[in-house]
């Protein structure tokens, strides 16, 4: 005779569903209200025009993107993907060696340089960007110094140039690089790089074949966070550049609040958008290839 009981199963606690939307539902909330609809807005907006007082006018038109086809909008993406190359190159030499050091140094030394990383960004950033053209003005404290040994006779013009915005931008972005490059290298098992000089492996060798390829994901990681920032960081190139480095960054912020011309500010943020989304699905590429 078959039994009519039924097959033992998991019983859904009744209130479980409650409480799992009482989590996930403010969360959810606040990426819509401050994330989707932000990111989508935007995109219409890009796709909208402007009347002569500069309000926007909500019908499809493509004259933004129409426009960033001007010579003058292609060169200022050019300049500011090269400068963001540039600067995630030097930020890459400056901060590997930082992260390999302070991975291969004990526990101690380790949270001290960490810390010493972490400090400017405590640090409110218009205040660090204030100290730098404070150190390179005319009369500022390098000038100064450098007069003072004899080495210069007159003050460099330092500050308000190319160089200057290179420097600050670096600066700015090293512990972007550093943190990743040093949460990837810090995982090297040392008893592999003692395989590697068993096998008569040199440093360069063993660079090259083992420490590199294993550090690759922290590079990849640090690029997204280096690069994509430094095509935007308007106020590194408004401050330290005296408004004659035009990037992406400084063109956005330009069009929403001075010219008003809101559709073609929104064009070049979905230019950055689209140039960031190709950068992650490169990096997103390249773990993946090596997973395999």
């Amino acid at each position: 005779m078959a039994s009519n009981k039924k097959a033992p199963g998991k019983k859904i606690k009744k209130g479980t569903v409650g409480n799992a939307m009482m989590t996930i539902g403010p969360m959810a909330l606040w990426t819509i209200l401050f994330f989707v609809f932000p990111f989508i807005y935007i995109i219409v907006v890009s796709f909208c025009s402007r009347d002569q007082f500069g309000n926007i006018v909500y019908s499809f038109s493509l004259n933004a993107y129409e426009t960033l086809t001007h010579a003058v909008y292609l060169q200022v993406i050019g300049r500011t993907m090269k400068m963001a190359a540039i600067v995630t190159v030097l930020v890459t030499l400056i901060a590997y060696p930082y992260a390999y050091f302070t991975s291969r140094a004990s526990k101690k030394i380790q949270t001290v340089l960490i810390i010493a990383v972490m400090v400017p960004f405590w640090i409110n950033s218009l205040l660090r960007i204030y100290a730098i053209m404070n150190f390179t003005s005319k009369y500022g404290l390098i000038n100064n110094f450098l007069m003072g040994l004899g080495i210069i006779k007159e003050p460099i013009q330092m500050l308000y140039t190319t160089g200057a915005v290179y420097f600050g931008l670096v600066y700015s972005l090293v512990p972007m690089m550093v943190m990743p490059l040093y949460s990837c290298l810090e995982k090297i098992d040392p008893a592999v790089l003692e395989a590697g000089r068993d096998l008569g492996c040199s440093s360069a060798q063993l660079f090259r074949k083992v420490i590199f390829p294993l550090s690759i994901p922290g590079i990849m990681g640090g690029l997204v966070l280096v690069f994509v920032p430094a095509m935007f960081n308007f106020y590194i190139a408004d401050a330290l550049g005296g408004g004659k480095t035009i990037i992406i960054g400084n063109m956005i912020s330009s069009q929403f609040s001075t010219s008003k011309n809101w559709p073609l500010g929104a064009a070049l943020s979905v230019v950055v958008m689209i140039i960031s989304t190709i950068i992650i699905f490169i990096k997103n590429k390249v773990e993946k290839a090596r997973t395999y």
